[in-house]
């Protein structure tokens, strides 16, 4: 009756209905108290002697921890649980949605508490430890641990010193093989303190989160593993699907790149070898011109294409075209100095999963900016794919006839795309070939968008995954340690601390690798926003506090720094918590970003550095369900699915399309709304014939890593069984509604 008058009243049922039983409960609960201290006196309370505390990841807690627990506290002592952060190499949930997990788990066991999530205790840190005992002054403490913890941790490995994990007293479970079935051999001599060994049951003990998760990704009930109720909330959330259990260690690539300005006559005699795309003879090249070569160094070397460019100034231009009409033409429609570009050669079959000649343009232009040239010019001869890609970077034709083609770009007010589609997808999605062509095509699509919105300037299309090589590389090089990861694995002294959406779940080789989950999150009428702690997550202090536990000096992460929103509302918690920060490196740095560096005293290093930044588009962010800016604070109405919106029509028109046509920006909103829907259509095909089910918006976690869906109001409500390309239709339709008000 209850539900049926909150449904009249056009409340929502369940969460409504929440309020009104813990109301309920609460009340009988303090009336409880007030009898109970009237008849009988004050309750008596009794703590025990002993505490254990009891640190683990928990990526689920199963009925093993519960086991493990319940032996414990029948030993006379109480138990704390802390859901440790230090276990870095693992790809797990969130701190908060692990613990509530535990929290549902020992909901039924007395004497059974979760430990702060604002004291982090690194095992590996007296400093932690000693804090440790002062919270437990005045009891007995013993620390609860597997006998694979002892025997692989480097907490144990390193020599004993005063107040280190060696000294406290110990409850080892013993295990006698690990989740991948090797043999443990712990040594407990090195343990100094007091020493309580406990075995589990056979059928508790081979329980592992690697069996939990493949049961889930199959869809199986996992009730003899973890709590009913636990399993109840896991499936109604999508927690875990198609989730690997480590991050991903990122590689530097073999991707590299070389600038000559002056090549010898070996350079030149080893690319006219090189077999070019479209071409059967040798191309003719001015041995005044410069190169860019972008060379594959793997297993085997080649050079997969290059860039033949000049500098010039407005007094040579006559030298450089050899036509006075060409050269008045380019001297009035530029200033400063101008990179000449003269001709673009791809190798056959270099194409592969990368686009050759988008990442010489790229490089290219990049360089030049930071040389400061004001202009780019087209002038050469140059095949239809050729002439696209240019105009896809903002060149314009030049307004006169002329025996090669002339085009031209403004390089002193660049925008930048970032290419990072990829990355947002997990396996096998993220490789798929019929996927990855849906997403070149969405991102060409993007770049004509974008000259549209920014007629005749440069548009820089930046690849994430090759900034993530390029930065792997900075990192290692930075930490001392090789590139690739070794066995046994030895840790560079420095940490790696991506604080934006760069680098989540991965790692980088021989280095630690710990993420400050941020989130930009809006206000509901978009006016204004705040950095605060992604959904799930612990406090910015809280994550801060976890960071400074590991004792070692931060070499802090970030895509891009430009405005430093995030890190303007992170440092003053790194000086405050007496974080180390040795440097700040970053995928893209402006000349803005660079200031705001050198104004707060610290040092940055960049893989592109762009003086002068107009605007830059990230394109995940700009793709409903894909990305997005979180809005809010509202409980999402399918599980999973953070409110979020996309700074495009029919969402919200921001002030920075203020300066762009209307139709522009029409055409735009039209290009990211169509794109979204191709990719998703593409997963949504390929999930069908992988797993025979449809990519629903209750399982788009399965092959989105992080997923969100674009608030629509707390009355409206997304049906999680469609596919989120239905919506993204609906959308579209509603945005061509507008199309004669917002071209007219």
């Amino acid at each position: 009756m209850a539900k049926k008058i909150l449904f009249l009243l056009g409340e929502q049922p369940e969460q409504e209905l929440s309020f009104f039983y813990t109301a309920a409960a609460l009340s009988h609960i303090y009336r409880f108290i007030v009898s109970y201290q009237i008849e009988s006196g004050d309750f008596p309370f009794y703590m025990p002697g002993r505490a254990a505390f009891f640190p683990g990841t928990f990526d689920p807690f199963s009925l093993s921890h519960k086991g493990i627990v319940q032996e414990i506290r029948d030993l006379g002592m109480e138990v704390y649980l802390a859901i440790d952060e230090f276990s870095w190499s693992k790809k797990a949930q969130p701190s908060l949605v692990r613990r509530q997990i535990v929290s549902m788990s020992v909901a039924d066991e007395f004497d059974v508490y979760l430990f702060p999530h604002d004291i982090p205790v690194n095992l590996a840190t007296p400093e932690d430890l000693d804090r440790l005992r002062e919270v437990f002054s005045g009891r007995e403490l013993y620390l609860a641990v597997g006998s694979d913890v002892v025997a692989n941790a480097s907490s144990y490995k390193a020599a004993p010193v005063p107040g280190s994990v060696h000294s406290m007293n110990h409850i080892v479970f013993r295990r006698s093989s690990d989740a991948e079935g090797r043999e443990i051999d712990a040594d407990l001599g090195c343990i100094s303190g007091r020493i309580i060994q406990l075995q589990l049951p056979t059928h508790l003990e081979d329980i592992s989160s690697t069996r939990i998760r493949e049961n889930i990704d199959l869809g199986r009930d996992i009730s003899t593993l973890i709590d009913p109720v636990v399993q109840d909330f896991i499936y109604r959330n999508s927690l875990y699907l198609r989730e690997p259990q480590y991050k991903r260690i990122l590689r530097a690539g073999d991707l590299e790149f070389s600038h000559i300005s002056q090549p010898d006559r070996h350079l030149w005699e080893e690319l006219t070898e090189v077999p070019l795309q479209g071409r059967e003879q040798p191309p003719e090249i001015d041995p005044r011109d410069g190169l860019c070569i972008l060379r594959d160094a793997g297993s085997r070397p080649r050079v997969l294409g290059f860039l033949t460019l000049r500098t010039v100034n407005s007094g040579g231009l006559y030298e450089a075209l050899g036509d006075t009409e060409l050269a008045d033409y380019v001297r009035k429609h530029t200033a400063g100095r101008v990179q000449l570009l003269t001709g673009l050669y791809t190798a056959r079959g270099s194409s592969g999963s990368y686009d050759v000649g988008q990442l010489l343009m790229t490089e290219a232009l990049s360089r030049s900016l930071g040389a400061d040239c004001s202009y780019a010019v087209w002038h050469a001869t140059a095949s239809e794919e050729t002439l696209d890609l240019l105009e896809r970077q903002g060149f314009v034709p030049a307004e006169l006839p002329s025996a090669k083609p002339l085009l031209l770009v403004d390089m002193r007010s660049p925008s930048v795309l970032l290419q990072n589609i990829p990355t947002t997808l997990k396996e096998p999605f993220s490789s798929d070939r019929t996927v990855l062509a849906a997403v070149r095509a969405a991102h060409c699509r993007m770049q004509r968008a974008l000259t549209g919105l920014y007629p005749g300037s440069l548009i820089l299309s930046l690849n994430a995954e090759v900034i993530y090589h390029r930065l792997v590389r900075k990192i290692v090089d930075l930490n001392g340690v090789p590139a690739e990861p070794t066995v046994p694995r030895v840790l560079g002294p420095k940490m790696c601390v991506p604080f934006g959406k760069i680098l989540r779940g991965n790692a980088i080789p021989n280095t630690v690798t710990k993420t400050i989950h941020t989130d930009k999150v809006f206000a509901r009428d978009l006016t204004s926003f705040d950095i605060e702690n992604f959904p799930g997550y612990a406090p910015l202090e809280s994550q801060i506090r976890t960071i400074h536990s590991f004792r070692r000096p931060v070499i802090l992460v970030d895509d891009l720094l430009h405005s430093g929103n995030r890190i303007r509302a992170l440092d003053p918690l790194f000086r405050q918590e007496g974080v180390v920060i040795d440097r700040v490196l970053v995928g893209l740095l402006s000349g803005r970003g660079r200031d705001l560096m050198a104004a707060k005293g610290r040092s940055v290093d960049s893989v592109y550095f762009i003086p002068n930044m107009r605007s830059w588009f990230v394109e995940s962010t700009m793709y409903p369900f894909i990305g997005g800016d979180t809005v809010g604070h509202e409980e999402p109405s399918v599980p999973g699915l953070t409110p979020a919106v996309n700074l495009i029509l029919p969402y919200a028109f921001p002030r920075f399309y203020r300066e762009c046509g209307r139709e522009a920006v029409f055409r735009f909103s039209c290009a990211c709304l169509e794109n979204a829907r191709d990719i998703l259509l593409a997963l949504e095909t390929t999930f069908r014939e992988r797993y025979a089910r449809n990519l629903t918006l209750s399982r788009l976690s399965e092959a989105v890593i992080l997923p969100l869906s674009p608030d629509k109001g707390s009355c409206m409500h997304y049906d999680p069984s469609l596919p989120a390309s239905v919506f993204l239709q609906n959308d579209l339709e509603m945005l061509l509604r507008m199309r004669n008000v917002l071209q007219s």
